[in-house]
């Protein structure tokens, strides 16, 4: 008799917690819903932002010496030779890529919980892929400006460059390797959840067989 009631109080206790889990999933899915779509929203502007770079780069001049060293005035002088306006479109064109990639791994992800697939090997290998592009992208903060000063030399360029508009500060620079390291560890902290669920899934599987 007493085994019985001990069954019965263990189901009733039991369903305030599987309530909870089920609210904290759906909620999980909703922010998966809206996060997906501000994703499909960052990933189409950065399609429109890569056109209008191009027509800036092919159709929109402006006069001499009217520009203050930036990268749109390396592509919009006459000044500008057509190797180092080639070379400067393939360098940012690069970063805008390596950016569209990470947003496309995010709306994957968010995609993910969306549908309550939360502790899966598919969203750990996505956070993680993110984390290094974003790294990759903090290293190119650096790169891609260093190649242009190299090129406009090389190329002899009358074109002037302010350096202190080419490259980012070093705020700027800190914060963007901190947050590839932020999404890394994020990454981390997920396969070692996964890890924990597929071992208590297996502890579970083996105590029904006893049973």
């Amino acid at each position: 008799m007493w085994q019985g009631v001990t069954l019965v109080n263990d189901s009733v206790s039991s369903l305030p917690r599987e309530e909870e889990v089920h609210s904290k999933i759906r909620k999980i899915r909703a922010f998966g819903r809206n996060a997906r779509s501000v994703c499909a929203v960052l990933f189409g502007l950065g399609l429109v932002g890569s056109v209008v770079l191009l027509f800036i780069a092919v159709r929109l001049q402006v006069p001499a010496n009217s520009g203050n060293g930036g990268v749109y005035d390396i592509l919009t002088s006459p000044l500008t030779p057509l190797q180092l306006k080639v070379w400067t479109l393939l360098s940012v064109g690069l970063g805008i890529s390596v950016w569209l990639v990470v947003v496309h791994q995010l709306y994957r992800l968010f995609g993910n919980l969306a549908a309550g697939a939360i502790y899966t090997p598919e969203n750990v290998h996505r956070v993680r892929y993110a984390g290094l592009l974003w790294l990759l992208l903090a290293v190119l903060n650096i790169v891609l400006p260093a190649t242009l000063v190299v090129a406009n030399g090389f190329f002899d360029a009358p074109a002037p460059i302010d350096l202190d508009r080419v490259f980012p500060s070093f705020g700027e620079l800190l914060n963007s390797f901190a947050a590839a390291g932020l999404v890394l560890l994020v990454s981390w902290i997920m396969d070692v959840g996964l890890y924990e669920k597929q071992h208590a899934d297996a502890l579970r599987r083996d105590a029904d067989l006893v049973i």
